[in-house]
């Protein structure tokens, strides 16, 4: 639901056994040289919301709640000021890993097989389209260790809801398995808060309606909470992180696997707009202003929009496809990353999925330090570390609310450090371009159409692929895209593998995939665009998705999860700088017209 219903009698908080189930039914104008307004247009609108309040009160035939009363508004003071780190040294760690016994067991070498071979439950897949309707929820983490409990808070128009939680893998297909159900959980009709101007916070702060022991029986990795209210719904979903908090690979903490997966949950939480707000507008200023959109946005709320889908499209994919090799997978979120920066370097490779476009200074410096030694990074996705954002506590908790100004001027940390700013990371405040760490560095959204063309064959990522010179990715440019500009931020001996013509506001340019190797011998990624993963899944919002091109796109990311696992890639694939051809030449030689992207026309005058 797009609004919270009107205040009623407060559920009771209710204590759910655990027990394992084997079987279960934008961005705005920066302040540096990327000036172009890219607001994105969010799924949903008010009479759409309003819609679907009065289907869930002609289903369950209560009396329904007033959705557009908002309750007492929120406080946002706190402003606290990110430490530097040295250069050349990891930052510290803010937080300790747990300590339970469950949480530390060390996982031997092939878990993450037998984990999937276990029976898979696909029902999970009925949440892809559902966005929260009649009722929604959210937990007090983003993510939790074997020996934690969870508060689960709902609010809606049924008195109770099952909740259903899936593991994300391969599980033969299936891509989920059942771990644990309850089939009745209190749900109260809660109101929502807003803070107003200036930062236009939206916090639920419902009462937990649920808690929930996290046991042996979750198996770390990513996890989807259904909530469903009735049986046979297609149920509003949850995402979750369990973590091995262990020392397998040598440090309290560093997990038991050789990869680290991070799922994106600030950018998730930056295109939420539960409460008709997020961080890329507001209900009222639709212009390019945008003047009302959040610039606190609040994880003590449920998730809509393009909020709500983002796992689906940019995590859920990478996860199973991963899990299909047999790989083992460790799991963090980019809160965790800031939290425990040292996690990054204690493994071999880091994974970031489709879309992650919001860092914080601590999980940007923890990035760079492990490649200087020798931890390999794949994006799988573009416009990856975009937006500087900050983290701060709500009354929930800390790391409750992400920070994201977009404008220096109205930053209050930045008025006396600009460091501090929470904008473009190539801003003049900043001066951290991407591309440094990438490769590539953002190129635009909204190219309809085109095809990435393979350049160079013979890389070590395309081999046993078959794919020959000039090869085709028919359909494959969708969402945003990132390109290799070769300017003094882009790493010298970047190999620019694939590209991708387009005619953007009639000027030429082109999409990039694109590998280099860092002097520690770690070896870098870039896959160029954000539908790279959920065409790996064969579904993408908007986008038809061509099967020739996915099988391919899968088989490429197989060779990078495998070479990643096995330590510095640099030193078995060092790159050579092998730039691609120029935009022009890129759109001139195209096969058909239908290689070629197009985006905005010029405006007029």
């Amino acid at each position: 639901m797009d609004k919270p219903p009107s205040p009623a009698a407060d559920g009771p908080a209710h204590e759910v056994s655990n027990r394992a189930a084997n079987s279960a039914d934008g961005n705005g104008s920066g302040t540096g040289p990327r000036t172009a307004a890219r607001w994105k247009a969010v799924a949903g609108s008010a009479a759409l919301a309003l819609g679907v309040f009065a289907v869930g009160y002609g289903c369950t035939g209560g009396s329904a709640p007033v959705a557009d009363k908002p309750g007492p508004p929120v406080t946002v003071t706190s402003q606290t000021p990110e430490p530097p780190t040295k250069v050349g040294t990891p930052p510290p760690d803010r937080t300790r890993p747990s300590t339970a016994a469950c949480a530390t067991r060390r996982r031997s070498a092939g878990w993450a097989a037998s984990e999937n071979a276990q029976h898979g439950d696909a029902s999970w897949r009925a949440s892809y389209e559902t966005d929260s309707s009649i009722v929604a929820g959210y937990l007090d983490q983003v993510s939790a260790a074997c020996g934690d409990t969870l508060g689960l808070h709902l609010s809606g128009y049924v008195s109770t809801a099952s909740v259903t939680a899936y593991r994300m893998g391969w599980y033969g297909g299936a891509g989920g398995r059942v771990v644990w159900s309850t089939p009745k959980v209190p749900v109260s009709a809660s109101q929502v808060k807003n803070s107003g101007a200036p930062t236009y916070t939206v916090e639920a702060s419902w009462p937990v309606a649920a808690r929930i022991p996290i046991t042996e029986a979750w198996t770390p990795g990513y996890y989807l909470l259904v909530v469903r209210a009735k049986p046979h719904d297609a149920g509003d979903a949850i995402p979750l992180v369990v973590r091995d908090d262990s020392d397998g690979n040598g440090a309290p903490g560093s997990g038991s696997s050789p990869l680290l997966l991070q799922a994106s949950v600030l950018t998730y939480q930056a295109y939420n707009n539960y409460g008709k707000y997020s961080l890329y507008y507001g209900p009222k200023d639709q212009s390019s202003k945008r003047t009302d959109r959040s610039r606190v946005a609040s994880f003590d709320r449920p998730s809509n929009g393009d909020g709500y889908q983002a796992p689906f499209l940019y995590d859920i994919p990478l996860v199973q496809e991963a899990e299909k090799l047999g790989l083992d997978v460790d799991y963090t979120t980019d809160v965790d990353v800031d939290r425990r920066p040292s996690q990054v370097a204690s493994h071999k490779a880091l994974l970031i999925g489709g879309h992650s476009e919001y860092w914080t200074r601590r999980m940007y410096d923890a990035a760079v330090y492990a490649r200087d030694n020798g931890t390999n990074i794949a994006f799988f996705g573009a416009n990856e570390v975009y937006w500087h954002a900050r983290l701060e506590p709500s009354p929930a908790g800390p790391d409750r609310r992400m920070v994201v100004y977009r404008q220096a001027s109205e930053d209050p940390l930045a008025k006396t450090d600009p460091a501090q700013a929470t904008v473009l990371w190539d801003s003049r405040e900043l001066q951290r371009p991407e591309a440094t760490l990438v490769g590539p560095a953002y190129g635009e959204l909204g190219a309809n159409g085109g095809a990435f063309r393979i350049l160079q064959p013979d890389s070590w990522i395309l081999a046993g692929t078959g794919a020959a010179k000039d090869q085709v990715l028919k359909d494959s440019l969708g969402g945003e895209y990132d390109t290799v500009k070769n300017d003094l931020s882009t790493p010298p001996d970047i190999d620019v593998i694939a590209a991708a013509p387009i005619l953007f506001s009639s000027q030429p340019t082109m999409a990039t995939m694109s590998y280099y190797s860092a002097p520690s011998g770690a070896g870098v990624f870039a896959g160029g665009m954000t539908y790279w993963d959920c065409q790996l899944a064969g579904e993408c919002k908007n986008h038809d998705v061509d099967p020739g091109t996915s099988k391919l796109l899968a088989a490429m990311t197989d060779n990078v999860l495998r070479d990643f696992a096995q330590g510095p890639a640099g030193r078995r694939h060092p790159s050579a700088h092998r730039p691609a051809p120029g935009a022009r030449a890129l759109i001139s030689s195209a096969a058909a017209q239908s290689d070629v992207g197009v985006g905005p026309p010029t405006p007029a005058g």
